[in-house]
């Protein structure tokens, strides 16, 4: 078994340490790593999966990071000296390879989707190479451990042993199945073989004890998603009771014969009290028959007037609703922090302006978001592009300077995008490519060379240039056009006079004295 790596993140202030160890099965002690790792993380996993499926602030919070994640793009860079991202590469066997990285269940975006997806439920991630029935290679998945079934890698491995070929290691055509449906309700489980050559590795989220074992958000969080599932089915019982909501209509035992009002063809509960039957049977009816006349009446109801008064619907105090309430949302909000999870992204925003909504969103992305991409990344350059530059006979220079990274552009949620690309392209600080991916342009709506030269002469007054490349310019008497002068005055060609001048007199504001006016002194302005 490969020693797993532990690198710490050199991009971005979020460094999280994530670990990937490459496994080949073929061999005893790789097999035997995987069988004692899945049976420990089997059980807390399935537990986080619970709970993931259970309540829906979690399902909701950790699938729409999943989503934001699923607008990564995958691309081969260049490092430089210094270990940053440097150029990427645009062709290639490099561009090649990481074409081929993607899952045939949709694509690079369910790629990153199921990574970040179990990395905050069970931390603990396989990936695995897809084929199709042909045996064609199709793309990659991460799969969690509730999915691998090593009954048949077992089987192997025992027969391996009992024949005394352990030390020559298991035969690759060994196949491992992948649960896709697991069984129960009447029907088996729906499994897909995966051959053990195809799978890959390990990528896991490190413990701070024990360094095998995922550290996941939910085990953490355990006691508060058990008092908030509790809470949850405590609110639902309370609604669905009777007692609680609708109270209690007291009827002394006094009242034992009653005349009423009842609607046509209605059945009355049996009871020892004839009022109680009827008020039964017409309230049972409004509720049943909500279009009918009855229905918007009230009941009429006579009987001895002294006891008019006993009459009394008992509704209980529903105070622990509001309690319950504050108790939830102070679970959420914990539950949240503990995914690293912005609480205002499940709320909303509210009334927030829309630079602390960006505020949020950015914070979510670098806190959440890209260090996990980042991860997988460095788990994808392990595994498949530099494995793969290998088996095609790639040098190890070119090998160890390539790194697969990623952009999350497209998740950028700033509406004045737009507006800071012409502004760095007017400074020349971006490319024309970036300037049009920043402002929502696909490229292949970018300007032919031809069409950049029409630009310029449109924008320096030049006819020439203007109709580059146009048929009809061939037709143009060039003599006139020359001749011809644009609009306005010539370059050379003096000012028009001034319509207006300087006052005449002593400069400044006169003195009122030294104005000759008729208008009395009091009637002057200051």
């Amino acid at each position: 078994m490969s020693i797993p790596k532990i690198r710490r993140s050199q991009r971005g202030s979020a460094d999280e340490l994530t670990a990937a160890a490459t496994l080949d099965l073929t061999k005893a002690v790789d097999m035997r790593y995987l069988q004692q790792v899945i049976g420990y993380q089997r059980q807390p996993s399935a537990q986080a999966w619970t709970w993931y499926d259970n309540i829906g602030e979690i399902h909701y919070a950790v699938s729409r990071g999943a989503r934001i994640a699923g607008y990564t793009k995958l691309k081969p860079y260049k490092l430089n000296s210094n270990g940053t991202i440097g150029k990427e590469i645009k062709g290639g066997m490099e561009a090649d390879i990481v074409e081929r990285i993607q899952s045939p269940y949709g694509g690079v975006r369910q790629l990153c989707s199921r990574y970040f997806t179990q990395m905050k439920i069970p931390a603990d991630s396989y990936l695995i190479r897809c084929r199709d029935e042909d045996g064609e290679i199709e793309g990659y998945d991460f799969i969690s451990a509730d999915e691998i079934d090593l009954s048949t890698l077992t089987a192997a491995m025992g027969a391996s042993i009992a024949s005394g070929m352990v030390a020559s290691g298991i035969d690759p055509s060994t196949i491992i199945r992948r649960i896709t449906t697991p069984g129960g309700r009447g029907g088996a489980a729906i499994t897909r073989d995966v051959r053990i050559s195809d799978f890959l590795g390990r990528v896991w989220r490190p413990s701070a004890r024990y360094i095998d074992l995922a550290d996941s958000p939910m085990a953490a969080l355990q006691l508060e998603c058990e008092l908030l599932n509790l809470l949850t089915l405590g609110l639902k019982a309370k609604m669905l009771s009777r007692l609680a909501l609708n109270g209690i209509f007291y009827i002394p035992t006094e009242i034992s014969q009653v005349r009423t009002a009842m609607p046509k063809g209605s059945d009355t509960e049996v009871t020892d009290n004839e009022v109680v039957n009827r008020l039964i049977t017409a309230a049972t009816y409004a509720v049943t028959h909500p279009d009918t006349a009855e229905a918007a009446i009230p009941i009429f109801m006579s009987g001895p007037a002294q006891f008019a008064d006993a009459l009394r619907h008992i509704v209980f105090d529903r105070e622990i609703y509001l309690t319950d309430m504050k108790l939830r949302q102070e679970l959420i909000d914990r539950i949240l922090m503990g995914l690293d999870v912005q609480p205002q992204d499940v709320r909303g925003l509210g009334d927030s302006s829309h630079w602390s909504a960006w505020a949020v969103s950015d914070d979510e992305r670098r806190v959440n978001i890209n260090p996990e991409i980042e991860n997988m990344c460095w788990a994808l350059t392990r595994m498949v592009l530099r494995a793969e530059m290998a088996e095609m006979g790639a040098t190890t220079g070119r090998i160890n300077n390539t790194v697969l990274w990623y952009d999350l552009t497209d998740a950028n949620v700033k509406t004045n995008l737009a507006e800071d690309s012409r502004q760095l392209h007017d400074r020349a600080l971006i490319s024309d490519e970036a300037a049009r991916r920043m402002s929502g342009v696909i490229e292949t709506d970018s300007p032919s060379e031809i069409e950049q030269i029409r630009a310029f002469g449109r924008k320096n007054n030049n006819p020439y240039l203007a109709t580059y490349g146009m048929d009809t310019q061939k037709k143009f008497d060039w003599d006139k056009v020359a001749a011809t002068k644009p609009p306005g005055p010539s370059a050379d060609s003096p000012a028009d006079p001034a319509k207006v001048g300087p006052g005449v007199g002593d400069p400044g504001s006169p003195h009122p004295a030294d104005q000759k006016t008729d208008t009395p002194r009091k009637l002057r302005p200051a």
